[in-house]
């Protein structure tokens, strides 16, 4: 049986009080924009191969020494916490209707940090292309609704912050409620026709781990 809780992501003013739909949350107008993001193993790339590279973050991974290892896929929807917030619904014996348990500015969420990008030495390359896109209301991953804990508590609810691929910023990549990651279905529209690639090295032994050798945007074709 799936966990009682759904998450909607939207603004405060959106989200409904009291009993509501699933209809209705789905209806919400929530995040609208995203960023899709492949991190690889950049083995023999030089910055002069970064003009060549495909706008679809397509590669041929190659093989021996030139190999390059796909490392992440994500798309990563823009959350804004500055501008949105979280309702917090609960499911009851007619699955088409829930009922409110919270809502509340994202703002006011715990915030956590987690890895996105590679914490080990050597050189790679990152994707990247602007989104269109539509969230799904959340739920928690089926395989950890066992770990929840009984009774809903704002506490366990965080936003996940983390660096991605040569980013110098933190950006909000998702969220959890008690430590487990909550799912959003996403319906993608029509892609930026611009991407970017950029090579960078990472040192952990270094003064400045993360070094950006190059960057190139890259055009649909």
């Amino acid at each position: 049986m799936a966990h009682p809780l759904v998450f909607r992501i939207a603004p405060l003013a959106q989200l409904p009080e009291g009993e509501t739909s699933w209809t209705a949350l789905r209806a919400l107008q929530g995040p609208s924009t995203g960023f899709s993001l492949r991190l690889f193993s950049a083995a023999e790339t030089e910055t002069s191969d970064l003009a060549g590279l495909p706008w679809d973050g397509q590669l041929d991974p190659g093989s021996g020494s030139a190999m390059r290892r796909l490392i992440c896929d994500a798309v990563v929807p823009h959350f804004d916490p500055q501008a949105n917030a979280i309702g917090v619904y609960q499911r009851g014996p007619d699955p088409e209707v829930l009922r409110c348990v919270d809502r509340f500015p994202l703002q006011e969420a715990v915030n956590e940090t987690c890895w996105f990008y590679p914490t080990h030495d050597g050189r790679f390359l990152s994707w990247e292309r602007q989104e269109a896109l539509s969230l799904e209301p959340g739920v928690v991953a089926s395989e950890a609704e066992a770990a929840l804990p009984e009774s809903y508590e704002r506490s366990q609810l965080a936003l996940l912050w983390s660096l991605l691929a040569d980013d110098e910023s933190l950006t909000c990549v998702g969220l959890t409620y008690g430590g487990q990651r909550i799912e959003w279905d996403q319906r993608l529209g029509q892609p930026a026709p611009e991407a970017r690639w950029s090579l960078f090295s990472v040192d952990t032994e270094a003064e400045v781990s993360l070094t950006v050798n190059a960057r190139q945007a890259v055009q649909a074709s």
